[in-house]
């Protein structure tokens, strides 16, 4: 049976205190909490649904990604979090006994232009990012590693792997209760306000969690894709004024006409996985990057052995509020534009071996309806993870992470420990 919800029968006046309250058991929300209560923080993680890693963190490719793929001028956090979590990540794992595999990747272009342009950049990248081990291939030395492999040349990542992320959600989960943490399942943030500095209460924050009233000294929001929603349910105009203690606070990053907490936009990524063929590979095989905002179909093997492809981006509605409202089914209609990605390097997948397999949503800090092409260069900084404090927007003990997509499983242990040291 699914554990009762933690707060629904106690009073409506009730109220409870903590020192640090998480608003998100995912990946990233689990990390956090580990890291706090690693150093003595008492944690109340909140999750509104029956179990852990239910979100966006078990709709993903679990691929433990090298760092590749991020310009350190434009996209700083993605750079260095996740060349820093994929070590820890791998260290992790190692000494947890977490399944994963450092399988490596082939990194293929598909014409001269990816291979004279887009490989050299993306190796630049890697190097401005600490990335050191990547080999430079030519097509006859890819098809020494993989020979059904169509490219006319590519890039060797050795350092990419592939990982269990339920299992290492697990783990997570178990480190953080045995340093005192408390998990809440089913319990749903439903609003709340900054507490003013002048108040006799205790906390920085007071949440309504079904019902109750939690009054925090630290709020934490990684949500996923419902951060901005649940951050725009605590906070508002009036909310910062009240906080305002009356000096000009010049850190407050907000400018008038803004909404005060960055909207979230979603891309839906579709897989579909291989049947009645076995996929040759013994490696990750990934095209160049999509430029409508994802890393290309590729080719994922598991630990089980299986391959899927994907994923691809499917932009929804800029105008969608409630990340609940999403279909998550895949279109099997889809499939056609995934035959045509795959066989641009394995040209032998057969007619009718893909299957509709599951999808996942990217949330994003932009969407491509919002402006041309010159202002989407203008604006390359909201490609970045946005992991936002009190320095940031001015409001006492509130830190919320937008934009948390790949490679946020690769980086979330370095995450975890960078909200910790905000929070110190």
């Amino acid at each position: 049976p699914c554990p009762r919800p933690m707060f629904r029968t106690a009073p409506s006046c009730q109220q409870f205190h903590i020192q640090t309250a998480i608003i998100g058991a995912g990946v990233i929300g689990l990390s956090i909490a580990r890291a706090l209560s690693k150093k003595g923080h008492e944690v109340l993680l909140l999750e509104q649904s029956n179990a852990i890693g239910s979100g966006i963190s078990s709709r993903n490719s679990e691929v433990i990604h090298a760092g590749i793929y991020y310009d350190k001028k434009t996209t700083p956090l993605k750079s260095k979090l996740c060349v820093e979590g994929k070590r820890l990540l791998y260290n992790y794992c190692r000494d947890r006994d977490i399944p994963h595999e450092r399988c490596g990747k082939l990194l293929v272009a598909t014409d001269d232009e990816q291979r004279d342009v887009g490989l050299p950049t993306l190796v630049e990248y890697a190097k401005r990012n600490g990335v050191n081990d990547l080999r430079i291939l030519t097509k006859e030395d890819i098809a020494a590693y993989e020979p059904s492999v169509m490219c006319t040349g590519g890039v060797l990542s050795p350092s990419t792997g592939i990982v269990d992320s339920h299992a290492f959600m697990t783990s997570l989960l178990a480190d953080a209760e045995e340093h005192g943490a408390t998990l809440a399942l089913h319990c749903r943030v439903e609003g709340g306000r900054p507490i003013p500095i002048n108040s006799e209460g205790k906390g920085s924050i007071m949440l309504d969690v079904d019902g109750s009233e939690i009054a925090c000294d630290n709020v934490v929001i990684c949500a996923g894709l419902a951060t901005d929603k649940v951050a725009s349910s605590i906070l508002s105009s009036s909310t910062i004024a009240k906080e305002d203690d009356g000096s000009n606070n010049s850190n407050i990053a907000h400018h008038e006409g803004d909404p005060l907490i960055p909207k979230q936009y979603y891309a839906k990524g579709n897989y579909f996985k291989l049947e009645n063929q076995k996929a040759p590979f013994s490696r990750l095989i990934y095209p160049l990057p999509d430029p409508k905002g994802g890393l290309g179909v590729h080719a994922t093997i598991d630990l089980t052995g299986s391959t899927r492809f994907g994923p691809d981006v499917e932009w929804l509605d800029k105008d969608i509020i409630d990340p609940e409202d999403i279909d998550m089914d895949v279109d099997p209609n889809r499939s056609e534009s995934f035959y045509a990605a795959v066989r641009k390097y394995w040209p032998d997948l057969q007619d009718g071996n893909l299957v509709p397999d599951y999808s996942g949503v990217r949330p994003k800090r932009m969407h491509p309806e919002m402006w041309g092409n010159d202002g989407y260069h203008d604006k390359a900084y909201l490609k970045d993870f946005l992991i936002a404090g009190p320095e940031q927007h001015g409001v006492r003990g509130l830190i919320y992470l937008l934009g948390i997509e790949s490679p946020g499983l690769t980086s979330s242990l370095a995450i975890g420990n960078g909200v910790a040291q905000i929070i110190e």
